[in-house]
């Protein structure tokens, strides 16, 4: 049976970790999307209230509701341009995210590449002792023989 590999331990944090990291870009992924989806909405009650701009601007004008809608569109852009700068600064997470997973994976992986190495050495190590039992056997068989055919013919 091979031995342990002395690193397990943390090889297994690694492994831990890679998966945490995995669960954080995720959630990031997810709060991203979530992003986008009110951008969109933002957007299309932009266009809502462009339109009503332009339908209250037909005909008779109350300056009251042009104000409120003016005063509405000027809201909702600057929410816009919040919401955009908080998308960047998330994109930005998730690349640094994306970055500490490779990092970590090529940790993991070089325990790994080591726990194969050291059970590698250890197999040849193995069909070495068990080449030399079989050598010995084969040896001491032939000397047997030998001593048998020298008893016999002696």
């Amino acid at each position: 049976m091979p031995p342990k590999f002395s690193l397990q331990n943390v090889l297994d944090i690694r492994t831990s970790k890679v998966e945490g990291l995995e669960v954080e870009l995720g959630k990031l992924l997810a709060a991203k999307q979530e992003m986008e989806d009110r951008l969109a909405a933002l957007y299309a009650a932009r266009t809502d209230l462009l339109e009503r701009l332009f339908e209250e601007q037909q005909g008779e004008m109350d300056l009251f509701n042009l104000s409120m809608l003016r005063a509405n569109i000027v809201a909702t852009d600057e929410r816009i341009r919040l919401l955009m700068k908080s998308l960047a600064e998330q994109e930005i997470k998730i690349n640094q995210k994306r970055e500490e997973i490779v990092l970590a994976k090529q940790e993991e992986e070089m325990l790994v590449i080591l726990k194969n190495k050291q059970h590698d050495v250890f197999m040849k190590e193995q069909a070495d002792k068990e080449a030399k039992q079989q050598d010995d056997i084969y040896i001491s068989q032939a000397f047997r023989q030998r001593q048998e055919e020298a008893r016999y013919h002696g």
